[in-house]
C-alpha cells in the first residue's frame, strides 16, 4: 500500500472510530499533541475528543464525505472535503454540513491525526 492509500485507510479508520465511539482506536490514531479548530471556533485537544466520545457521550448517526482530495508532502498528509454529520449528545440533536481539512503526520510508518479545521456551510435542526 502506498502513502496515499494508507492515508485514506487511516482517515476511514478515524471516521469509523468516531461513529462507533471506539475510544481506544481514537487514542491510537490521534497524536497526543493534536489540536483542531471546531465548528464553534474553539481549539479541541485529543483529551477533549476522547472524553466526548466515551460511552454515553456524542453519538454520530451519519458521517458522510464527498469531494475528498488527498495530498501527500513528504511525511505530511492532507485530506480536504465536504462532510455531513448527524448525531446527538444527551438530548441535543445536531446536523452539520461542513468543509474540512484534516492533517496527518507519518510517524514510524503510521499516519497519525495531527490537526484539523472545520467550517460549517449550512445547518439543519
Amino acid at each position: 500500500m502506498d502513502k496515499k492509500e494508507s492515508l485514506s485507510a487511516t482517515f476511514n479508520e478515524l471516521k469509523n472510530a468516531l461513529m462507533k465511539n471506539d475510544v481506544s482506536k481514537l487514542d491510537e490514531i490521534i497524536l497526543d499533541f493534536y489540536e483542531g479548530f471546531s465548528l464553534n471556533g474553539t481549539v479541541e485537544t485529543k483529551a477533549e475528543i476522547l472524553e466526548s466520545f466515551k460511552p454515553g457521550g456524542v453519538k454520530i448517526s451519519k458521517y458522510s464525505v464527498d469531494n475528498l482530495i488527498t495530498d501527500i508532502h513528504d511525511n505530511i498528509g492532507i485530506i480536504t472535503g465536504k462532510g455531513e454529520i448527524k448525531g446527538s449528545f444527551e438530548s441535543w440533536e445536531f446536523h452539520h454540513d461542513v468543509l474540512f481539512t484534516d492533517i496527518f503526520l507519518l510517524v514510524e510508518n503510521d499516519w497519525k491525526y495531527y490537526k484539523s479545521q472545520v467550517t460549517e456551510i449550512s445547518s439543519g435542526s
